[in-house]
């Protein structure tokens, strides 16, 4: 349970005037203000739908001062960033990704279900930064701009899934890609930022594509984008399930690692990033980590306040009681 307060609590000192307004109703032939029609009403001998709209109308009243002094509930406290990072994640979906040679908890998983799981956790981390994302394999495909909605982003990473994408390796394409959504337009307009990064993980080498690896690496040099590289997968050969169209596994297969260790490397240094070798999930989660830590967000020293709006759950039953209290009003007249 979050600690509740009140936002403008000098509203209730308008309570102070609710036995005014009951003496004036009390007096006979005055004009009541809370409800119209009932001036004509008298103080004392009135019908039970009389009282029960007086009681409706004060009722409504009382909660509708509750709703001024803005009730909240505060959920929690966040350190505002100053400045965040523009990131692209650049992920292979080519079918090598199922081979499973890592294992979690004492059984074998893919390479791709190792990622997505890391990836995700990455997201949780980086509050105030934008993120984007391009899914490859013979292709190269914008899954996500840039964008502050990490929880759409990680929903959109659950949808993804190797072999939606024709099969290929297609690196030059890809990193490409993620540039001129990093160093666009759109980039452009979001104002200050506090620099901007790539990340790509593949367990292969580039075999398709129209932009060479060496071209996205001059591109990503002139624009200025480190390129942090992560090489998926362990050496020699790794099983992997055949799945029909379903998604069900109908066999198995031996897929041999073609990664290509000495791209990947280059297109590092080259950029002014890094190179990371991921032989199983451990690695993987510890190259985003050494990643988080070398490009961390600065966040101020002065805390802020999550808080949860709770006015509507007064104003509603509020605004309820003083209709149903007109209601009643007009049906004593018409009586």
């Amino acid at each position: 349970m979050g600690h509740l307060r009140l936002g403008h609590p000098f509203f209730l000192f308008l309570f102070a005037l609710l036995p005014l307004l009951i003496w004036a109703r009390s007096r006979k032939k005055s004009s009541v203000w809370m409800l119209p029609f009932s001036g004509r009403w008298k103080g004392k001998g009135e019908a039970q739908s009389e009282k029960a709209a007086i009681v409706c109308a004060y009722g409504g009243l009382l909660l509708a001062i509750f709703a001024l002094a803005q009730p909240l509930k505060e959920m929690g406290i966040f350190r505002i960033p100053r400045e965040g990072y523009d990131i692209m994640l650049v992920l292979d979906l080519s079918g090598s990704m199922l081979a499973e040679d890592y294992e979690r908890g004492g059984r074998t998983v893919s390479r791709f279900e190792a990622v997505q799981g890391v990836v995700k956790s990455f997201l949780d981390k980086r509050v105030g930064d934008r993120i984007g994302l391009v899914a490859f394999s013979g292709r190269a495909y914008t899954v996500s701009p840039l964008t502050f909605d990490h929880r759409w982003l990680d929903r959109q990473i659950d949808r993804l899934e190797v072999g939606m994408i024709e099969d290929g390796t297609a690196i030059g394409d890809a990193v490409g890609l993620a540039l001129t959504r990093l160093t666009g337009k759109g980039a452009a307009e979001a104002g200050k930022r506090k620099g901007k990064f790539l990340i790509l993980l593949t367990d292969g080498g580039n075999n398709c594509g129209t932009l060479s690896p060496d071209e996205a690496i001059d591109l990503a040099t002139q624009k200025r984008v480190p390129i942090f590289t992560i090489g998926a997968g362990r050496l020699g050969d790794a099983g992997a399930s055949l799945l029909d169209p379903g998604g069900q596994t109908v066999g198995a297969d031996m897929t041999p690692s073609d990664l290509d260790e000495e791209l990947l490397r280059r297109m590092a240094q080259q950029t002014g990033g890094r190179y990371f070798r991921a032989m199983d999930e451990g690695t993987i989660r510890e190259a985003f980590a050494a990643i988080d830590a070398e490009k961390k967000v600065s966040f101020s020293d002065h805390p802020g306040r999550m808080t949860e709006e709770l006015y509507p759950y007064f104003l509603a039953p509020a605004l309820l009681l003083w209709g149903l209290a007109l209601f009643l009003a007009r049906r004593r007249l018409l009586a």
